[in-house]
């Protein structure tokens, strides 16, 4: 949509910038409580700050806890503000913001020298339109010579370029992988596709229409995955680019061009691994540590895994997030997952994380905080340690054990109003990956004293006769009081007579199993 610099200015534009974005305190918001990644606030928030100051972030982090994930959404989320809000110079390859013009008139009268070097500092083809709009017949105005821009009343100037053309801005995120696709940072590094024909001769296009990458990549929203698997040589021709500290530059023809971009580096390795001629190139990235996350935001991460599990397998449908957050909405109540089982899943990742991954309110900027997370890192790539079950893994236990049941119903010709995932049915299905039984009794254990801490704190309404610290007497309970143990646990009060009694039959063995050793 193409509208002129007056009309925005009538309807109250100011222009429009990522820093400005992240700043904003209902946008943070909107990014903290997304339930695509949970947890890790303070990381988040980390993040946000460096980008609004430098544009780019490094994320390092354990393997599978969302790093890219959350740049991605992160980076959605800002260009879904971009293009909601902010308007560009009309033509512009750069999408220069059309809040430099509102500003230069706003200030031209009082002080037209530096509203003629913001003109100057802008792109060739915003200078090469503004040059065109504020020249009249007969007199040529070159930005370059400011007496020729003088010549012309401050008034008129004004006048003249609130005629200039906006247009509104679209922009999209782009993911580069240097594992799948190792050419794509070079295009970043060209910026847009055709430049020769735009500063060669007249031209009414500025990107390809076949190369759509192109035209995001000059905007700079972008992950870039894995940094550490970059050749020396491609990070190298980053330098320049890396050491700007504000914004994103393109020396385009010996003339800086500022693009309001934003682009998170990913990496899951510490930086040694990067050795030491890249050392001075990756230290020139504002750098955020990104640490496991907490087992309550890991229970909520894995019921998610669970429902999405479970409607992909209800549903003939490709894993597209969008249509599987359309279908959880349907709010069906054929699956149930025991708490049980989520809790386990959550103890068991946490205990496979070294203490230093999961430290709380971590630092970047603490050289000492930096060197205790790297070394944990090292230590879960290490083969010779207990293995890092990560989120991927556990998706992948989630996955295995939703399609066993749905086969093992098949199989038995079962018909049940209610499919239910219990903690057996987890723990059968751990018998196919490289998890060490001590590994499982210790989560096991740590389960048992959830069980346990939730009866003491009356989280779980019920009353045993005599009940005392021997946690051994629970084995007196009776049915109708382990019954009612089982629904008030698992939060089953929402679900019809039926379905909570045919619920609780199949997790009676799990709480049974728990409750009959003589501690828990």
């Amino acid at each position: 949509m193409t509208l002129s610099i007056q009309k925005l200015m009538k309807d109250g534009y100011d222009g429009f910038s990522v820093r400005s974005i992240l700043m904003n305190t209902e946008f943070r918001d909107r990014v903290l409580k997304d339930v695509s990644v949970r947890g890790n606030e303070v990381g988040k928030n980390l993040v946000m700050d460096k980008l609004a100051v430098g544009g780019k972030v490094l994320l390092t982090g354990p393997t599978g806890e969302a790093k890219t994930l959350f740049a991605r959404i992160l980076l959605d989320h800002i260009a879904r503000e971009i293009n909601n809000f902010k308007y560009h110079i009309t033509g512009c390859p750069f999408l220069e913001d059309a809040g430099y013009i509102i500003d230069i008139m706003n200030n031209f009268t009082s002080n037209p020298f530096a509203g003629i070097r913001v003109m100057q500092s802008l792109c060739p083809y915003c200078r090469q339109n503004i040059e065109k709009i504020l020249s009249s017949e007969g007199t040529e105005v070159l930005l370059d010579n400011t007496n020729s821009v003088l010549e012309i009343s401050p008034k008129e100037v004004v006048s003249r370029l609130s005629k200039l053309g906006a247009t509104k801005t679209v922009v999209r995120r782009s993911q580069l992988d240097p594992r799948t696709d190792p050419e794509s940072l070079f295009m970043l590094l060209a910026g847009v596709e055709n430049l020769e024909e735009l500063f060669g001769k007249n031209t009414s296009t500025t990107y390809a229409a076949t190369s759509h990458k192109v035209g995001v990549l000059s905007h700079g929203f972008i992950v870039v995955n894995e940094i550490q698997r970059l050749p020396l040589s491609l990070l190298e021709s980053l330098m320049g680019f890396l050491e700007e500290p504000m914004g994103i530059k393109y020396n385009i023809q010996g003339e800086p061009v500022y693009i309001d971009g934003a682009v998170l580096f990913t990496s899951n390795a510490p930086l040694t691994v990067f050795g030491e001629e890249s050392q001075p190139i990756i230290n020139r990235i504002p750098e955020v540590l990104w640490p496991a996350r907490a087992v309550e935001s890991r229970e909520q991460i894995l019921k998610d895994m669970f429902e999405e599990q479970l409607v992909l397998t209800r549903k003939k449908i490709t894993a597209n997030p969008s249509i599987i957050q359309l279908h959880e909405l349907e709010k069906e109540t054929t699956d149930y997952v025991s708490r049980l089982a989520i809790d386990f899943l959550a103890l068991l990742g946490n205990n496979s994380l070294p203490e230093t991954l999961k430290r709380k309110g971590i630092r970047s900027e603490s050289r000492m905080a930096r060197s205790d997370f790297y070394s944990g890192l090292d230590e879960i790539h290490d083969p010779q340690r207990n293995p890092h079950i990560d989120l991927r893994t556990m998706n992948n236990i989630i996955g295995e054990t939703v399609l066993l049941q749905i086969r093992e119903d098949k199989e038995a010709d079962v018909e049940a109003d209610v499919n239910v995932i219990t903690l057996e049915k987890i723990r059968n299905t751990m018998g196919a990956y490289d998890v060490p039984v001590s590994m499982i009794n210790d989560a096991l254990q740590q389960l048992k004293i959830v069980l346990r801490t939730a009866i003491k704190e009356s989280e779980v309404s019920i009353n045993v006769q005599d009940i005392s610290e021997d946690i051994s007497k629970m084995k007196a309970l009776s049915d109708k009081e382990l019954s009612e143990l089982v629904v008030r646990f698992e939060g089953l009060d929402r679900f019809k007579e039926n379905i909570r009694n045919q619920i609780v039959d199949k997790l009676r063995l799990s709480y049974e199993q728990l409750l009959k050793v003589d501690y828990i």
